[in-house]
C-alpha cells in the first residue's frame, strides 16, 4: 500500500495527521491528536508494535478478547487499537483529560485488507473501473451543528484515550490490482470526490476540485494505490 496524502486549511485549522507507513507496504496507520501532538506518536507507537508482532507470528498476551466473527488480520488491527486507547487513558487521561487521538489502522495481508478505526478518516474504496463507496465512516460532529453554508471548525465525534472503552469501528475488504483507498477527514465529502473516475489519481488535480467546491473547508485527504 502506497500512500499519497494532502492537508489542507483555511482560517478554520484541522490538526495534520500523523503517517506511519511499513517499507513493504502491508501497515498504515494514520493518527490525529487533538491536544498533545506526542500523545498520536504514542498510539502509533503502540499499534505497530502489537500488529508488527502478531503478523510475525510471534507470541503476544492481550486482556482483549478476539472476536470469532472476524477475521485475525482484523483482530490484530482492532486489539492495537484496543491497546492503544489504554496506554493513552491510563498513562494520560485518567485524572485529566490532555487530548486525544482519531487513528485509522490498515493492514494488508494477501488480497485482504484489514482496517479498525476511531473517529476520522473515512474510508471509501475505488474498484478499478467504478465509482468510489463507503467502507467505514468517521464522523464530525461541526457537520451536524452547521445551519447555514459558513463551515464551523472541525469536532471529531469519536477519541482515543477518553474512557476506558472505546467505539472502534472495523472490518475488511479484498482488493485487486488497480484498486484505491480513499482516506478522508473532513465535514462532509465533495461532490468532486465522489463523482470522479477511478482512473483520475492525480492527488493535485482531485484537492483542487476539493478545494474550488468549498475553499473555507479544511480537509485531510489520503489515496493508497493497493
Amino acid at each position: 500500500m502506497k500512500l499519497q496524502e494532502r492537508s489542507y486549511s483555511t482560517k478554520i485549522l484541522r490538526p495534520k495527521p500523523l503517517i506511519h507507513s511499513e517499507d513493504d507496504g502491508s501497515l498504515v496507520v494514520v493518527a490525529t491528536s487533538w491536544g498533545q501532538p506526542e500523545h498520536a506518536q504514542r498510539v502509533v507507537d503502540e499499534v505497530v508494535k502489537y500488529v508488527s508482532a502478531a503478523k510475525a507470528d510471534v507470541e503476544v498476551t492481550s486482556p482483549f478478547e478476539f472476536l470469532t466473527c472476524l477475521t485475525d488480520e482484523v483482530n490484530y488491527v482492532r486489539t492495537s487499537i484496543l491497546i492503544a486507547n489504554d496506554v493513552l487513558y491510563r498513562g494520560e487521561n485518567r485524572n485529566q483529560y490532555f487530548s486525544g487521538v482519531e487513528v485509522l489502522t490498515l493492514f494488508k495481508r494477501g488480497p485482504q485488507v484489514a482496517y479498525a478505526h476511531v473517529g476520522c478518516p473515512s474510508l471509501f474504496l475505488q474498484r478499478n473501473g467504478q465509482h468510489m463507496q463507503p467502507l467505514s465512516i468517521g464522523l464530525d460532529l461541526s457537520s451536524e451543528l452547521q445551519d447555514n453554508m459558513n463551515p464551523l471548525p472541525p469536532l471529531p465525534a469519536q477519541l482515543l484515550g477518553l474512557d476506558p472503552t472505546c467505539n472502534i469501528q472495523c472490518g475488511h475488504t479484498y482488493v485487486r490490482e488497480g484498486d484505491q483507498l480513499v482516506l478522508l477527514a473532513s465535514n462532509s465529502v465533495a461532490t468532486s470526490l465522489w463523482g470522479r473516475e477511478s482512473y483520475q489519481q492525480d492527488l493535485s488535480a482531485i484537492t483542487n476540485s476539493m478545494i474550488q467546491e468549498s475553499p473555507e473547508s479544511p480537509f485531510w485527504l489520503g489515496l493508497i494505490a493497493v
